[in-house]
């Protein structure tokens, strides 16, 4: 029963993603999102060729597309979380440099963190090379937690108003990176008996993300804040500050 659950939200995943690839191809989006866009299009890709591969192919071959695929999508969203820091933050151009500069020694941190977890997490898998990937998995949602969770302080900090679909995507990614996170680290300690309802949770969190991102997207305006903000002045003036010690 809980294969065929699973099964039905892989395979809703291709209709989602077309109507969220449509809707940026029609507002042109892909223009300001490239690379989400791209992770967009990558995802469609890559459910056709693993559901050709599932059905049509060997094991092994479906092992193999599933962890070069995996690869190309952890870049990617890895590309999509900095396309997010530039974005909101590209109409001031000193905050765009103390953003690059806090996003890399961010990523060189959380990575180093990532490893040495991976490296001294002992796992109850029988397979080496199952363990190896869950860990890898495991150490790559680290590193997105983090980063988004710096995206977020920092645009807290700066009082800055996110616009659609910014929100959204952040959004999306925080809701799957977290569940994730804790259906990895429950998989490498729990091991292949826990495979099953792990798996599952992790497609239904990745799902309700896709959502996420859709709502976001055929949003008519933009959720509105009451929050007390700086004011457009203050940003500005914190932005030529940050020039000013970068010309230093």
């Amino acid at each position: 029963m809980l294969r065929i659950f699973e099964y039905m939200l892989w395979v809703a995943l291709p209709v989602l993603q077309s109507a969220i690839g449509y809707r940026m191809w029609t507002r042109q989006l892909y223009r300001d999102y490239p690379l989400f866009f791209s992770y967009t299009i990558e995802q469609l890709l890559r459910f056709l060729l693993l559901f050709y591969c599932y059905h049509w192919s060997s094991q092994a071959t479906y092992s193999r597309a599933f962890f070069g695929l995996n690869a190309v999508e952890a870049v990617l969203q890895l590309g999509v979380i900095s396309e997010l820091f530039f974005h909101i933050f590209r109409p001031y151009t000193g905050i765009v440099h103390l953003a690059s500069a806090l996003l890399r020694w961010a990523a060189v941190v959380l990575l180093l963190i990532a490893v040495l977890l991976a490296g001294f997490t002992s796992s109850t898998d029988s397979d080496l090379v199952l363990a190896a990937f869950f860990a890898m998995e495991r150490s790559l949602q680290i590193v997105q937690g983090g980063l988004l969770f710096l995206l977020f302080v920092l645009t807290s900090a700066f009082g800055l108003r996110w616009q659609q679909p910014s929100e959204g995507i952040a959004l999306g990614f925080g809701i799957f990176t977290s569940v994730n996170l804790a259906t990895y680290t429950l998989r490498v300690q729990l091991g292949m008996a826990s495979h099953e309802v792990l798996s599952l949770i992790s497609s239904a969190g990745y799902n309700c993300a896709v959502l996420v991102w859709l709502v976001s997207l055929y949003a008519p305006k933009p959720i509105l804040h009451k929050i007390k903000r700086p004011t457009k002045e203050d940003v500005e003036a914190w932005n030529q500050t940050i020039l000013d010690l970068l010309r230093r």
